[in-house]
């Protein structure tokens, strides 16, 4: 009922139209093209979102004439970033490891078992660090919008890797984020630094042997198909963000502000989804064969998580800037939804 009364809003202003603020001088034309950038995968619930954000906002504000770009058109995310704080583009929907190119303590974020389930990761993300990363990202000349949920990061690969002990020498892909490099590291794998595009082709040559990614990356891109072996280790939770040109964002009247806050969905509407269709994703790997899914034990997930656990100090450290600032907050938000939870509130 909530969003159906706030969607009425929106409609009802739309329909008054959106007056100019005062202050901008730039041309009309100019000022309602709004070109926005990301990567999503055919069929994926990203793609889903950028459907309703589209639909969304052309209902609401139709004045304003949308440049799509979320199939990787924009280029690679540190391309999209940039464009971003250039003004070249208005809107991105990225992830950590891109966005740590601009806000290097966002590696923290991602630290092997700092979470212990998705309740304390949504409690800490949302009531913890959300206002401190909007400051920070201020600072660089952004809005962050709001946290997209993307799911726990797991293991693939071509054969079994139940223990960090089967994974020494193993030529395991890692991204370009500082916290996936130092879990590969952690547990003894032979460190691999790949983009997206060239996992599947390596998998086919050898040139690895496996690596860490999300249950969406992994059944939509054929992965599968080279690395039948997917293993929960649940290391890590892993997030994107939405982001805004702050100089452009500040220029849109009230309204128009409230239509590109709300148009991709609330944050709680969008974790929803996604988690919606991780479960229908998991459920498929299972039911169809050909995919074994590995789930640790309490000895063999015990052994993940001592052998990965101490990589939360290296990525403090290495990441830099207010990260040991951001780590005291994060443990300080887990103590608190500890207390709540004993508390039963």
């Amino acid at each position: 009922m909530r969003r159906l009364a706030v969607a009425a809003s929106l409609l009802l202003l739309a329909a008054c139209g959106s007056k100019e603020p005062d202050a901008e001088k730039a041309p009309r034309q100019a000022r309602n093209e709004v070109t926005v950038a990301g990567f999503s995968l055919p069929g994926s619930v990203d793609e889903r979102n950028w459907r309703r954000f589209e639909q969304n906002v052309t209902t609401w504000a139709p004045e304003f004439r949308l440049k799509m770009l979320v199939r990787g058109e924009g280029g690679p995310e540190e391309t999209q970033f940039s464009n971003l704080r250039r003004g070249r583009v208005q809107i991105v929907g990225g992830s950590l490891a891109g966005a740590a190119t601009i806000v290097p303590e966002l590696a923290v974020l991602q630290a092997p078992y700092l979470f212990e389930s998705q309740a304390e990761a949504d409690y800490v993300m949302d009531q913890v660090l959300l206002e401190p990363f909007r400051r920070i990202f201020a600072e660089q000349g952004l809005r962050l919008i709001q946290w997209l949920d993307i799911g726990w990061v797991n293991l693939y690969a071509r054969k079994p890797i139940l223990t960090p002990a089967d994974a020494q020498g193993a030529r395991l892909r890692a991204s370009s984020s500082l916290a996936s490099q130092e879990f590969v590291a952690a547990i003894g794998g032979d460190l691999i630094t790949l983009p997206f595009p060239d996992i599947l082709p390596s998998l086919q040559t050898g040139l690895i042997d496996g690596g860490v990614t999300t249950v969406t990356m992994y059944s939509l891109s054929g992965l599968p198909a080279e690395a039948p072996h997917y293993v929960l280790t649940e290391h890590s939770y892993d997030v994107g963000l939405l982001l805004a040109n702050r100089p452009w964002f500040d220029r849109l009247t009230p309204h128009d502000r409230d239509v590109f806050l709300q148009a991709f969905g609330s944050a709680g509407q969008a974790r929803i989804d996604a988690r919606a269709s991780v479960e229908e994703l998991f459920a498929r790997l299972e039911s169809e064969g050909g995919v074994t899914v590995h789930r640790p034990d309490a000895a063999q997930r015990r052994a993940w998580v001592e052998a990965a656990r101490p990589a939360q100090e290296a990525i403090v450290r290495k990441a830099g800037g207010r990260s040991q600032e951001i780590y005291d907050l994060i443990l300080k938000g887990k103590a608190d939804f500890a207390a709540r939870q004993a508390a039963g509130s």
